[in-house]
């Protein structure tokens, strides 16, 4: 659920930016020297690193992609898994899947909108599908935390919980 609303807020943001900011020139001041909403595509990675590379688009779809279907299959095979944990995998998957729509569907770049500043110092535009794959990420670090052996079990490719117990 978590991975489906993630994906239905980023691509209506998108939709949004496309009309309401036809072009690079077009922005909206939200908090006067700090945040605009802008619009920026990008065919890289974080940052737009790597965008000059040819197949960019297309190797970071495939990637997304990946990353996607190996999170549903973990979430589907290991039942143990608290639930802040999988609530987690899914902002990660769904803001994967958000960034890999726009890959997909031409011009095979993602819609980045959200513009924070301080004064001169800009950080990278992003997206609400950015903003998810990162909570996510965070969310993960602190349960590691908070519940360290809810990542200590394996899942054998058979599906059976491989976790191993010592008895006295």
């Amino acid at each position: 659920m978590v991975s489906i609303s993630v994906v239905a807020v980023d691509q209506l943001t998108k939709l949004w930016v496309r009309h309401a900011l036809p072009t690079d020139y077009h922005k909206i001041e939200v908090i006067t020297n700090h945040l605009d909403f802008i619009h920026r595509k990008n065919s890289g990675i974080a940052f737009s690193m790597f965008a000059s590379a040819k197949f960019a688009p297309f190797i970071f779809a495939a990637l997304s992609l990946i990353a996607v279907v190996f999170i549903l299959w973990t979430i589907y095979k290991n039942n143990n898994l608290p639930v802040k944990v999988i609530v987690a995998l899914g902002a990660i998957a769904g803001g994967a899947t958000g960034n890999l729509i726009d890959r997909i569907i031409p011009p095979h770049k993602v819609i980045d909108f959200i513009d924070c500043f301080v004064g001169q110092w800009h950080w990278p535009a992003f997206n609400i599908a950015d903003s998810a794959i990162c909570i996510g990420a965070f969310l993960l670090i602190i349960a590691s935390f908070t519940d360290p052996n809810s990542f200590s079990s394996s899942v054998s490719p058979s599906g059976g919980n491989d976790k191993k117990t010592n008895s006295l």
